[in-house]
């Protein structure tokens, strides 16, 4: 009871239905629509003592009913859309009356023969959302009623009410018995097929050579940044045979003997090397890498030729430092085993 008036609280299913194109019908055919809406009463009125439902009001086309019971207003809905079909289905479109229907769960006030509260204008604004000759529910609703009917239910996700503070999240009553299918995030979607291009290049890699080099920059942009390459000289190459397109497998292999001829030269000669495993396996994020920083380093080797030379040692390390959004620099660490004698000199690049 509230404090010093005759109202009392009550939570309640609260139903709304309305005719669609009412006014309409009224200004087209009179006596043709009151026919129509009394014959649409008669069977909203069966359907109520069918399910225990309390017509409050009834205004025009419209109902407003009462239920205890969630499952049951929600059965009365319905039957009333199931039996409203049949007849329609007998007569001409003129003829024929189509409602909308809303259910809510919500705590109203009753005080005489009025209802108020904010759970009866919810009820009213989630009948407008209905489609006509189906029924529209709340979350509230879908909440008790799930695993209790027979009808499958379908998300319409958050729905801006008029003049209803929040969203509310409503369902839609598949009283056709079909079930909905399922939507597919989009950006979920990018994510997995992106994790799937990841693998497949990681495995490529390891195929090849069974190392991890990570990856730093792609290898057009290096391109780009780079210097133009310093002329040295002539490298005579035995002629290649050109031999007839091979299959996948064999590519890799071939893409595999060119890394380790580029693993043994130097210069310009191990970045032409490094192109053509490129050109037999484009896709092999390592070799990118590999080409990338042979190329770093034949660009900086004549500047830093002279250095080494007078010092009378050669580097055994080069390491590639770079920052996000630096271009690359080249480190020399270490000293060589001995001028001249390429064979005690170790080589390796790092690359941060």
């Amino acid at each position: 009871m509230v404090a010093g008036t005759d109202s009392t609280r009550r939570l309640k299913a609260i139903m709304f239905t309305d005719i669609k194109g009412y006014s309409a019908m009224m200004g087209e055919d009179e006596a043709r629509t009151v026919k129509a809406v009394l014959e649409h009463r008669e069977i909203v009125r069966d359907c109520l003592k069918r399910h225990d439902g309390s017509e409050h009001e009834t205004i025009g086309d419209a109902f407003v009913v009462l239920f205890d019971s969630v499952v049951n207003a929600v059965r009365c809905g319905a039957e009333i859309q199931k039996r409203l079909g049949q007849r329609n289905a007998t007569l001409p479109k003129e003829e024929q009356v189509l409602i909308r229907i809303g259910i809510h769960l919500g705590d109203i006030i009753v005080q005489g023969d009025g209802i108020y509260g904010d759970g009866v204008n919810v009820a009213a604004r989630v009948q407008d959302k209905a489609d006509p000759g189906g029924i529209s529910i709340t979350e509230q609703v879908f909440l008790q009623i799930d695993g209790k009917i027979d009808f499958p239910m379908e998300s319409v996700g958050k729905v801006e009410l008029k003049n209803i503070r929040n969203p509310h999240s409503l369902y839609k009553v598949r009283l056709d018995g079909k079930r909905a299918g399922k939507r597919i995030h989009l950006p979920l979607l990018a994510g997995v097929l992106a994790g799937m291009l990841t693998l497949g290049a990681g495995g490529a890699w390891l195929a090849l050579s069974h190392n991890e080099v990570p990856k730093t920059a792609t290898t057009s942009k290096l391109l780009a940044e780079s210097p133009p390459p310093v002329a040295a000289p002539p490298v005579k190459a035995a002629p290649v045979a050109v031999a007839p397109p091979a299959a996948a497998g064999d590519s890799k292999v071939a893409a595999g003997r060119k890394v380790a001829e580029a693993m043994a030269a130097t210069g310009q000669a191990r970045v032409e090397l490094l192109r053509q495993a490129l050109t037999l396996d484009p896709g092999n994020a390592a070799v990118q890498n590999m080409l990338a920083s042979a190329m770093a380093s034949a660009a900086s080797a004549p500047a830093a030729a002279g250095g080494e030379a007078q010092a009378g040692g050669a580097a055994d390390h080069v390491k590639l430092d770079h920052g996000p959004g630096k271009p690359a620099h080249i480190k020399t660490i270490g000293t060589g085993q001995g001028q001249g004698d390429d064979t005690k000199i170790k080589r390796s690049i790092v690359v941060e």
